[in-house]
C-alpha cells in the first residue's frame, strides 16, 4: 500500500457510506462523519424532530446520545487500528469494522440535549489484542458539554 489508509479517498468513501448509510440505525439517526483524523475523530448529527426525547422543551432523546457517543467510539477504534496496524488494502480494512462489539458502555449526561447540531469525539485510551477503551464527548453547536462517555469493546479475531 503506497498511501496513508487513513488519507486514502477509498477508505475514507468507504466508511463513510458503511457508517452513514449501511448501518441502518446510524442512517436513521442522521450520523455524519466530520473527522478521520485517528487523534481528533468526529461524528455529528442535526437536531430533529424524530431525536427528540421530550418534546415539549425541544431536548434530545437520551438514546440518541448514547447511541451517538457509542457510535463514535467504535469510529475512533477503527481508525486508531487503521493508524497503528494498518491493512494491506482498503476492504480489508473496513472489515475490521465487524470484529469489535461494545461490551460496556457509560454514560454521563451533563445538561440537556438542547441544540441545533450535535458533535461527538473520542479518544482511545487503550487499544489492546482483545479489548479497547474509549473516552467520549458529546458537545452542541455552541461547545456546550452535553453528555460524556466511557466505552469498552471487545476486539474479535484480532492478533
Amino acid at each position: 500500500m503506497t498511501q496513508n489508509i487513513l488519507t486514502n479517498p477509498e477508505f475514507q468513501d468507504m466508511l463513510k457510506i458503511v457508517i452513514e448509510e449501511k448501518i441502518p440505525f446510524c442512517h436513521l439517526l442522521g450520523m455524519k462523519l466530520d473527522s478521520f483524523d485517528p487523534d481528533a475523530p468526529q461524528l455529528g448529527i442535526d437536531m430533529r424532530e424524530q431525536l427528540l426525547g421530550n418534546f415539549a422543551q425541544g431536548m434530545l432523546h437520551g438514546g440518541v446520545i448514547a447511541s451517538v457517543l457509542d457510535s463514535v467510539a467504535g469510529f475512533a477504534i477503527l481508525l486508531k487500528m487503521a493508524q497503528l496496524s494498518p491493512q494491506d488494502d482498503v476492504p480489508a480494512q473496513i472489515r475490521e469494522f465487524g470484529k469489535m462489539s461494545t461490551i460496556d458502555l457509560r454514560i454521563d449526561y451533563l445538561q440537556p440535549g438542547r441544540g441545533k447540531r450535535f458533535v461527538a469525539t473520542a479518544e482511545v485510551t487503550r487499544l489492546g489484542k482483545r479489548v479497547a477503551n474509549v473516552l467520549m464527548d458529546l458537545r452542541n453547536e455552541k461547545g456546550e458539554r452535553i453528555a460524556t462517555g466511557a466505552a469498552a469493546f471487545m476486539l474479535h479475531g484480532r492478533a
